[in-house]
């Protein structure tokens, strides 16, 4: 279905499939002249932001030189190799761990644990097909337009307990107001929310929330400065950082998170949220 939705939104202009996206989202037309939810504004950033100007810093290669210059390469995950081409990978020089991602686009990413499992053969097929994929023309997210695609190849991470903890830290205006955290990514994934404060909110959006209770991690003041670093200049932009053990590395930038079709619940928290996101700083 989720396939099938995606190549006929591929052929639709880009505004349709935005009102198409909200109607699905908030069971309402996207209102683009007074917009009010969350994901309303998304579509709003998306159709009126001009995003374009940001193709290098969604693109998950070129992003590493804005992070370089803004917190330092130490933040970085290790690259093993970057193709042009599928043909060029060549599985015996890698090691037995790894990750394959694109560079463009989300959700587009082989996790390697053990190469000798590994079935090259259809690792490349899935790779062609998202090497194929144009991600813009049915997300209609004006900055994955014009980035020239690449296969990246970055070492695998894990913490001591052979996961790996996202962090994702709203921030508007520069300032970090909300943190996600991702878990069970490739198994049973969750998402829960917190104040910078670290106290938890009684907040969801599509996953659904975990049922435990997260300590407050030793990094915290500096999850919350690297990503404020990160987001400065920005009216409204989600930093992404994985945790492995006390340690963090940059994910990436994203400008349009879920592409606008994952609202928040209750919908009082979504539409607080909204109000965060002052659109006319977009024009100036």
């Amino acid at each position: 279905m989720k396939r099938a939705m995606r190549k006929i939104f591929t052929y639709m202009p880009d505004r349709l499939v935005m009102q198409i996206d909200n109607l699905r989202t908030y069971g309402r037309f996207l209102n683009l002249n007074n917009p009010k939810f969350y994901g309303e504004k998304i579509q709003w950033i998306k159709a009126c932001g001009n995003l374009e100007r940001f193709t290098s810093l969604v693109d998950k290669y070129l992003v590493r030189d804005f992070v370089k210059e803004k917190i330092g390469e130490e933040y970085l995950p290790r690259i093993i190799s970057i193709y042009d081409d599928v043909n060029e990978i060549n599985y015996k020089v890698l090691p037995d761990k790894f990750v394959l991602k694109m560079n463009d686009g989300s959700d587009k990413n082989i996790v390697c644990k053990d190469k000798a499992q590994l079935d090259t053969e259809e690792t490349n097929k899935t790779l062609r097909k998202l090497f194929n994929e144009d991600y813009y023309k049915y997300t209609k997210e004006p900055q994955y337009k014009n980035i020239k695609k690449k296969i990246i190849c970055e070492e695998y991470l894990e913490d001591k307990n052979g996961e790996l903890i996202e962090y994702g830290l709203h921030c508007f205006s520069g300032k970090a107001q909300l943190i996600e955290i991702h878990t069970g990514r490739y198994k049973d994934y969750r998402e829960d929310y917190y104040e910078p404060s670290w106290i938890r909110l009684a907040l969801g959006g599509k996953a659904k929330n975990s049922l435990k209770n997260f300590e407050k991690p030793a990094f915290l003041d500096s999850l919350i400065k690297l990503s404020e670093k990160l987001a400065s200049g920005f009216e409204y932009i989600r930093v992404d950082f994985n945790a492995v053990d006390e340690k963090l590395y940059f994910s990436e930038l994203t400008f349009t998170p879920s592409n606008g079709t994952d609202k928040f619940k209750p919908i009082e928290e979504d539409l607080r949220l909204a109000k965060l996101i002052d659109l006319k700083k977009y024009n100036k």
